[in-house]
C-alpha cells in the first residue's frame, strides 16, 4: 500500500483482523487471521498452509475484502515471491505477536511461509 490510509492503519495495528472471502456460489465468509506491515505494505499468510479454506477461496475465487470498523474494504492479494521479504514478514510476525510464541511458530513453517500474500486496496 503506497499510501497510509485507514485500511493500512487498521490492518497494521489490529491484532486479529477478518478477511472476507467469497465462495463459488457467491456467499461471503469472514475468517479471523493475522496481518503485518512490512515497509509500506500489508502481508497475510495462512498458518495452516494452502489447504486452509479462506486461503483457497482468496486465491481462486477472488472477491477478497477485510471487515473494518468503517465497513468491508475490497482488496486484491498477490504472492510476492521474494525470499528476503519472507524473512522480513517472519520478523514482523514475531514482533507483533510476541505474546503468542506457539502460534507464531506455526506461521513460520515452510508450509505457512509459502502462503504469504501482499494485500493491496482494490481500485
Amino acid at each position: 500500500m503506497a499510501e497510509h490510509d485507514e485500511l493500512f492503519d487498521y490492518l497494521r495495528s489490529t491484532d486479529t483482523v477478518h478477511i472476507v472471502t467469497t465462495t463459488r456460489d457467491g456467499r461471503t465468509i469472514p475468517t479471523p487471521i493475522w496481518a503485518v506491515a512490512v515497509d509500506d505494505a500489508i502481508y497475510v499468510r495462512s498458518a495452516y498452509g494452502p489447504d486452509a479454506k479462506w486461503y483457497r477461496r482468496a486465491t481462486t475465487n477472488g472477491g477478497v475484502a477485510f471487515d473494518t470498523p468503517a465497513g468491508a474494504r475490497a482488496v486484491t492479494i498477490e504472492e510476492p515471491n521474494d525470499a528476503e521479504l519472507e524473512a522480513r514478514v517472519d520478523d514482523a510476525l514475531q514482533e507483533k505477536y510476541a505474546a503468542e510464541p506457539a502460534s507464531v511458530a506455526e506461521m513460520l513453517t515452510p508450509l505457512a511461509r509459502g502462503t504469504t500474500q501482499r494485500v493491496t486496496p482494490a481500485p
